[in-house]
């Protein structure tokens, strides 16, 4: 009887235990969800409830001084799927692939993703590329607008303007060094959504709207630029040449008006340029021995000093003999005989330079050169310029022979960009300024700012620099139909540089040809640098970038009309 009963009891208990455990473990699962991992399941939930949209800001406009738009931004869209809405991931991934031009495999393996809820599978999406996603009706994609950057000028001025890359942010030129105050400030829309992905109407939503851009006014004249980019295209065509440079500044203020090298590239197809090195501005970045051009500035220092005077007469000969032995000669061998300053321009004359350097010494002629500029940065408001090479007495690499070498351009390298701006300040009366590109930022509040003249100091005095301006006024004069403009006088110096090897000595049979100057003589307007490189069918640079320079004068004489001194002499 005991047995019996002893039996029920035991169930029981047994019962009871199981009860007592169960209840511990649902216990412990609920103060586990409820107070262990609470707070990130609150999260995850307000993740899912909340979705977070970044809205694009307005990306500001680049205009040329006319007001013409050189880089904008059209209607683009961002593609993005809701991944738990898909019906059929394969089907999606097979529609998509043929409107956005990705793999098909690779969108599959995008919204595959089981811990994916949201996922961007294009940004700038085309309106037309838009509308074919749109009529797809297919649960789970979204279209967000999102502008695409487009320069309505293809490749006109690409190395001034730079790019805006995939990610949005500009690189290279302008684009890149003012990419914090056009590309504005994005804004955030957090809404509450419903189960689909939507938001509800009516439901809790935080809005940060975007701050848009400032758009910028470039100093460049595209009615300068084209003539530019033309007259460079066709003289590396006309010379047989591998490349060139091209700029006109302002003297009197240093703005750029015109800046152009080639090869360049396609801005609105950055992604298709194989070579990162065309993405430079060569401008400002590529530096070369600037030749002959170099004595118009030695002489400018030697007035300036006093080492000689515009009548001084050096003795001549066809060669100077160095302090090392060593004989520079003039080219072509030519011995010129005696000759005054004047003369030593118009002849171009290496002998005549040398004589300049050695009347000044080294400590005047570096500090006159260094003052003009070279050895460091002009300041333009562009990044990736570079300093020159330009060895000190007192450097390792220095030796007697440059003071010598450096005056006719030896033995130094410079950027075109420091050469011009250089001969600007001999042409405005001897102030070296800043060269800037952007001449007015306009911010999206209405606020101008305006970029003023910047004296960063002064190289030589009024009358040093009326004196050099009359000597290469003669020295075009002499050369009127090689790269003169008839019934204007102009001033200018022209040059020929051998190339360094990468062995040591000089690349042979290789030069660069190039002419710098101001015009018109009596109130320069403009200055203008021309650089053709490895020309095959002149060597020189009175005949290889002569033309050109000559050219560009005329046009922005008619372009800005200014009237001839002489008009008898207008063709």
């Amino acid at each position: 009887m005991d047995a019996v009963n002893d039996i029920p009891r035991s169930r029981i208990i047994i019962l009871l235990v199981a009860f007592i455990l169960f209840s511990m473990a649902v216990g412990y699962r609920v103060f586990s969800f409820q107070i262990v991992h609470g707070l990130d399941l609150t999260e995850q939930a307000q993740q899912f409830r909340f979705r977070e949209d970044v809205v694009p800001a307005e990306r500001g406009d680049i205009l040329d001084r006319r007001g013409r738009k050189l880089a904008t931004n059209v209607p683009a869209d961002r593609i993005s799927v809701i991944v738990h809405q898909l019906d059929d991931p394969d089907d999606t991934a097979r529609e998509l692939a043929q409107i956005i031009n990705r793999d098909e495999d690779e969108i599959l393996e995008a919204i595959s993703h089981p811990d994916r809820e949201w996922v961007v599978l294009q940004r700038r999406l085309s309106p037309e590329a838009s509308q074919q996603v749109e009529s797809l009706d297919m649960e789970g994609i979204v279209l967000d607008p999102e502008p695409r950057r487009t320069y309505p000028m293809g490749n006109f001025a690409s190395q001034v303007l730079g790019f805006v890359n995939f990610d949005y942010e500009g690189s290279y030129g302008v684009e890149g060094a003012y990419h914090s105050l056009i590309a504005g400030e994005p804004g955030h829309l957090i809404g509450e959504r419903d189960g689909a992905g939507n938001v509800i109407a009516l439901g809790h939503s935080t809005w940060d709207p975007a701050q848009d851009g400032a758009d910028l006014v470039l100093s460049i004249d595209s009615s300068v630029q084209r003539i530019v980019e033309e007259v460079l295209r066709e003289t590396i065509e006309d010379m047989d040449a591998s490349g060139g440079t091209i700029i006109v500044q302002n003297p009197q203020t240093g703005a750029i008006l015109g800046m152009a090298s080639h090869p360049g590239y396609d801005p609105n197809e950055f992604n298709q340029v194989q070579d990162a090195q065309l993405f430079g501005n060569p401008a400002i970045s590529n530096v070369y021995e600037p030749g002959s051009t170099m004595k118009a500035l030695v002489m400018a220092i030697g007035l300036e000093t006093g080492a000689v005077a515009a009548d001084t007469v050096h003795p001549g000969g066809p060669y100077r003999e160095l302090p090392g032995g060593e004989r520079v000669y003039n080219a072509t061998l030519m011995d010129f005989g005696p000759e005054s300053m004047t003369e030593v321009l118009v002849h171009s004359s290496n002998v005549g330079a040398m004589y300049v350097a050695e009347q000044l010494g080294e400590d005047d002629l570096y500090r006159g050169l260094t003052a003009f500029g070279f050895g460091d940065q002009t300041g333009i408001d562009l990044s990736g310029e570079e300093s020159g090479l330009f060895p000190l007495p007192g450097d390792p690499n220095w030796y007697l022979t440059n003071l010598y070498t450096n005056s006719f351009g030896q033995g130094m390298a410079v950027t075109p960009l420091q050469l011009i701006n250089a001969i600007s300040a001999v042409g405005n009366g001897g102030q070296l300024l800043t060269p800037y590109l952007v001449e007015e930022i306009r911010h999206p509040d209405g606020q101008v700012e305006q970029t003023e003249p910047e004296v960063i100091r002064d190289v030589i005095s009024p009358e040093t620099a009326q004196a050099v301006n009359q000597m290469m006024t003669t020295t075009v004069d002499s050369a009127q139909r090689v790269y003169g403009v008839p019934g204007y006088q102009i001033a200018a110096k022209t040059g020929t540089a051998q190339i360094p090897g990468v062995d040591g000595g000089y690349e042979p049979g290789a030069t660069i040809g190039s002419i710098v100057g101001f015009g018109p003589s009596d109130d320069p307007q403009f200055s203008v640098l021309v650089k053709i490189d490895r020309p095959q069918e002149s060597q020189w640079g009175e005949r290889a970038a002569g033309p050109a320079f000559q050219e560009i004068f005329e046009e922005l004489f008619l372009l800005y009309g200014i009237p001839p001194s002489d008009p008898d002499q207008v063709r």
